[in-house]
C-alpha cells in the first residue's frame, strides 16, 4: 500500500510535495511535473522536455501539442 501524506492546497491551488516523494522519485527545483485527473484521482507524472536551444518557443509549442494529442 502506498504512503499516503496529507497536504493542504493554497489559495492559488499550489500544493508542496512531500520531500520523501521528491526523494523516491528523483524530482528535484527546476522539474517539470505533467498532471492529470482520472475521476478522483491527481496524478502527477515526472515530465521529459527536450528543449531545442535555437528555437525554444517552438520546442515548448511542440512539447505541448505532443502531449495534448497523446491525452
Amino acid at each position: 500500500m502506498p504512503d499516503t501524506t496529507l497536504v493542504k492546497v493554497s489559495s492559488k491551488g499550489l500544493v508542496t510535495l512531500p520531500k520523501k516523494i521528491r526523494s523516491d522519485l528523483g524530482i528535484q527545483d527546476g522539474d517539470y511535473l505533467t498532471i492529470s485527473s482520472d475521476k478522483d484521482k491527481i496524478i502527477f507524472r515526472k515530465a521529459r522536455i527536450e528543449i531545442d536551444y535555437e528555437n525554444p518557443d517552438d520546442a515548448w509549442k511542440e512539447h505541448a501539442h505532443r502531449r495534448l494529442a497523446h491525452d
